[in-house]
């Protein structure tokens, strides 16, 4: 978990800790929290493989992407189906995430990159905190 949001939710825990007995508040800080957090795991693993793409040549002017934001676009779509099972709605596992991130970012050029079920790190039971 970034700091920015460690901060947004000890300050968001603090101010309703002081206002009342009901945690309501604080528990739906906390869902949003890990909803935000696992979207942003789906979007790391697209912005890796895009970083590999670049890497590999393959992005810029008239190769497989455009753009990086091409890339994205497109991986985000393409693996669409993949990456929800990476949305993790009880939260990421930091450690198993950033192995994921570098095996895919690591992903030899010549080995076609067609699925995300290729990199054992990048299983969801992997990323995903039960």
């Amino acid at each position: 978990m970034n700091i920015a949001l460690k901060l947004g939710l000890f300050a968001g825990f603090v101010s309703f800790a002081g206002c009342s007995n009901n945690n309501r508040p604080a528990e739906s800080a906390m869902v949003e929290a890990t909803a935000s957090e696992g979207s942003s795991a789906a979007s790391s693993i697209a912005e890796a493989r895009c970083a590999r793409e670049a890497r590999c040549d393959n992005v810029g002017g008239d190769k497989k992407f455009s753009s990086m934001e091409d890339c994205v676009t497109r991986i985000s779509t393409d693996w669409k189906d993949e990456l929800s099972l990476r949305e993790c709605p009880s939260g990421i596992n930091e450690t198993q995430l950033n192995e994921c991130l570098n095996e895919v970012r690591q992903e030899d050029c010549s080995s076609p990159f067609d699925t995300l079920e290729r990199v054992a790190a990048c299983t969801a039971g992997q990323i995903c905190v039960d």
